[in-house]
């Protein structure tokens, strides 16, 4: 079953919230109507990610670009505290499986790529794909990445390319590239 998070009470430590200067004054609700009709199509979806702080910087890239929801799959939620705040802004669901996020975002047409550089499915460098306006993305954990099930439920393979030594890059920093990859392609920055 796909639940929604709740927003909770927004409740900012500090004099200002992690906003920008036009928001300062505006209520959590006020933010959240503003941005919402601004949205782009991109759904980010997790899928058993270990470590919180990827799924609240994914939330966060999420917000940054305006993606249209966040979907965080598997046995573990996420501490909000990781997402700065922005997942008071935010669409963020939970879903006890990955296929029924996938099967419910395909009946909504959508294409669902995995993120992921396992050569012998001959991903596609995502620089190098013209992705459709209905875009979801499924991330897996750092380590071992998605597994052989939810790949094949994916309609393609994407990868990030990269130069340097490091076989891949963090949930995070990946979730963060592809959003903005995605906002390059169907909004101006």
């Amino acid at each position: 079953m796909i639940t929604k998070y709740s927003y909770g009470q927004c409740e900012c430590k500090s004099k200002k919230p992690n906003v920008i200067d036009y928001y300062q004054t505006w209520t959590a609700e006020e933010i959240r109507a503003d941005l919402q009709p601004r949205r782009t199509e991109a759904i980010m979806i997790f899928d058993n990610i270990d470590y919180s702080i990827n799924i609240g910087c994914g939330i966060r890239s999420n917000n940054a670009f305006l993606g249209r929801a966040v979907y965080v799959c598997g046995r573990r939620k996420y501490d909000k505290r990781s997402a700065a705040g922005t997942n008071h802004y935010e669409n963020v669901y939970h879903a006890d499986t990955v296929k029924e996020v996938i099967d419910y975002v395909r009946s909504l047409g959508y294409t669902v790529f995995a993120i992921d550089n396992i050569m012998r499915y001959k991903p596609i460098n995502i620089s190098d794909y013209a992705l459709p306006q209905k875009s979801a993305f499924v991330f897996g954990q750092e380590g071992t990445g998605l597994d052989e099930e939810t790949i094949n439920m994916c309609d393609h393979m994407l990868f990030i390319g990269m130069d340097g030594s490091v076989r891949s890059l963090n949930v995070a920093v990946a979730a963060g590239i592809v959003q903005y990859e995605y906002t390059r392609q169907w909004k101006t920055l």
